[in-house]
């Protein structure tokens, strides 16, 4: 029986009505998320209904590497929040994490006759800015405007408007073409579709950020296993992504090397003692640090827990700073944007991170957590599940997203009269 009779054998489940109950699907490098969540009436806070994760098998820095664990683990999460919310449910939104996501701005302009702006006239000045962008094996997540500019006027939407120039800014986000139809296949083999996808960093702000944040601009700072993303957001618009390849597994086997021991017995003690910050004393405070002895089994033993701190916290600090950098490397660091920094992900939660943050990146640094939520028990409602907050969010609000027109600009058809009737459909 196929995974998809089994679903529909279950009695106590009944089929979601579209309109009102999501899926959103987090695959991340340490476990896989799924939130089933009802739209609700109105503009209050969203309801979970169900929740399921999974280890992340088969999957190694946002790429899967082995189909068939992948396909299991994605399966089991949808499984167990359809269970708990009482329905099945056909479509997801997924997000696309890694090192290999990014960002790039686009630029258009076009004449126009001094008559009101609509539809038709966006349409062609999102694909003048479009036209230019070279894919290179990758394929587009999402393309949302940064601002238009009408008669040399910035504006947040042109539509009603009268001018004679229509100009866009575009942020284009993109992934690896082989992650992200890996990406699709995985989620098709468990018999799902994929309604959306969303660069992971996007969606943690989504999730995490407050309407104040979105407008007075921030930086959000998702510290995954495997990399850490940024998003960067100035008058609330999405400006920039980012990604450095270190997370919170390097700050682990760093500790399993230098103290020779096991890569669980040393996730232990980063979670237990790990800091990020010097504390008082910490030469003198002894923690037990087993290693590996010579039958190759752990032994007691113990270690200062300034040793320990000496370990976690250059490679934070090392993460952090490549990041800075990175975005001072394009000019981003002279935005205000990014006074206001969010730190979401699994390992923002590790002891003196925002201390450090804040130290980086001299600005004010929180920890963001899912906001405007109802059902989200404690064990699920922490800065590690942002991410899939935030997928759930977008499913709902369905943020103005321009990759159907981007996707029609990155493959042109090259037949005369597809192109003649394209143009018959921009134009009239």
């Amino acid at each position: 029986m196929s995974s998809l009779t089994k679903r529909a054998a279950v009695e106590t489940r009944i089929p979601a009505p579209r309109a009102s109950m999501l899926a959103a699907l987090d695959i991340g490098a340490s476990k896989i998320t799924c939130f089933i969540g009802s739209t609700g009436q109105g503009t209050g806070p969203l309801r979970v209904a169900g929740v399921g994760t999974q280890p992340a098998r088969g999957v190694r820095n946002g790429a899967i590497v082995d189909l068939e664990a992948a396909e299991k683990a994605v399966r089991a999460a949808i499984t167990q929040a359809e269970r708990m919310a009482g329905v099945t449910v056909s479509e997801v939104v997924v997000s696309v994490s890694g090192f290999g996501v990014r960002a790039e701005q686009a630029h258009g302009e076009i004449s126009i006759a001094n008559a009101e702006i609509g539809p038709k006239e966006r349409r062609r000045v999102v694909g003048s800015a479009l036209e230019h962008i070279r894919h290179d094996g990758r394929s587009i997540l999402h393309a949302t405007p940064s601002f238009f500019v009408v008669d040399g006027q910035k504006v947040r939407d042109p539509r009603g408007m009268l001018g004679r120039r229509l100009g866009v800014a575009v942020t284009v986000v993109t992934a690896p073409t082989p992650q992200w139809r890996n990406i699709v296949l995985c989620v098709e083999r468990a018999t799902y579709t994929i309604s959306g996808s969303v660069a992971a960093p996007y969606a943690a702000a989504l999730g995490a950020l407050a309407e104040d944040d979105l407008e007075l601009g921030a930086l959000v700072v998702d510290m995954g296993a495997r990399s850490t993303t940024a998003a960067l957001f100035h008058a609330g618009a999405l400006i920039h992504v980012d990604a450095v390849p270190i997370g919170s597994d390097h700050v682990t086997h760093d500790i399993a090397h230098c103290l020779g021991t096991t890569a669980a017995a040393a996730e232990r003690l980063k979670i237990v003692h790990g800091s990020a910050i010097a504390s008082l004393n910490e030469d003198n405070l002894m923690i037990d640090a087993p290693r590996i002895g010579e039958d190759g089994q752990l032994v007691s033993d113990q270690a200062p827990r300034s040793i320990l701190t000496g370990i976690v916290r250059p490679r934070v600090e090392e993460t952090l700073e490549l990041l800075r950098d990175r975005l001072k490397a394009g000019g981003l660091d002279k935005l205000n944007a990014g006074r206001r920094i969010v730190l979401t992900g699994g390992g923002s939660q590790l002891n003196g991170v925002r201390e450090l943050a804040v130290r980086v990146f001299e600005g004010h640094v929180r920890i963001g957590r899912p906001q405007r939520f109802t059902g989200l028990g404690d064990a699920v409602a922490g800065p590690g599940y942002s991410v899939a907050a935030g997928l759930l969010r977008w499913g709902v609000e369905r943020p103005t997203d321009l990759a159907s027109s981007a996707t029609h600009m990155a493959e042109p058809s090259s037949h005369p009269v597809a192109r003649a009737l394209q143009w018959l459909r921009d134009n009239f």
